[in-house]
């Protein structure tokens, strides 16, 4: 039994073996800086992230202080797939620590309190890479919370382990030195002759 940042007690109790899809509720924390720039008066950047957070907080406050103000931006579950276990397991030891990607999108809706909205979170280096490429989206890394890194760490232990692909040396079908298509049809029909 582990607590959240609310003090709640969580209780991650594993399948097994895992689901197909597994789904992990979390909400991003948006940092708003002040800077003092002739272009833009402040900076945003995803921080971090909250597990459990509260319903309807998208936009809220979490935190606040000099010239900086952390905010809640509430998206979809984290979800984790079977079939991307090496993803996280590579995830999992990025720069000696446990990451987690955060990918927001400009926010187009004039009424939204927050400028940007998240697209996504996931714990694939890989899928972060394939948003990064597209170069349309903001793509950080953010420190995965120690809860969630050992439920990752749990998730993946129990995915089944890929198994290593041999290759097969393909079976000669005769052992007589020729090349097809390089003798004449005299000599291919002796060969024959001398099989039978």
């Amino acid at each position: 039994m582990l607590e959240n940042i609310y003090g709640q007690k969580v209780d991650i109790v594993p399948n097994e073996p895992p689901d197909v899809v597994e789904t992990i509720p979390l909400c991003v924390i948006l940092l708003r800086k002040d800077i003092q720039s002739e272009w833009t008066d402040y900076v945003w950047a995803p921080i971090g992230i909250a597990l459990d957070a509260p319903k309807g907080v998208h936009g809220k406050v979490r935190l606040e202080g000099d010239r900086w103000v952390h905010y809640f931006l509430e998206c979809d579950p984290l979800e984790l797939h079977r079939k991307d276990a090496p993803a996280y397991r590579e995830g999992l030891a990025q720069e000696g620590k446990a990451m987690l990607w955060v990918i927001l999108g400009e926010e187009d809706n004039p009424d939204s309190s927050l400028p940007y909205y998240v697209q996504l979170v996931t714990a694939s280096p890989f899928e972060a890479q394939d948003y990064l490429d597209s170069g349309e989206l903001i793509v950080e890394a953010v420190d995965m919370p120690e809860l969630l890194r050992m439920h990752i760490e749990d998730y993946v232990a129990r995915c089944p382990q890929d198994e290593e692909f041999i290759k097969r040396k393909q079976k000669k079908k005769y052992h007589d030195d020729h090349s097809f298509g390089q003798q004449s049809l005299h000599e291919i029909r002796n060969l024959e002759k001398k099989r039978h």
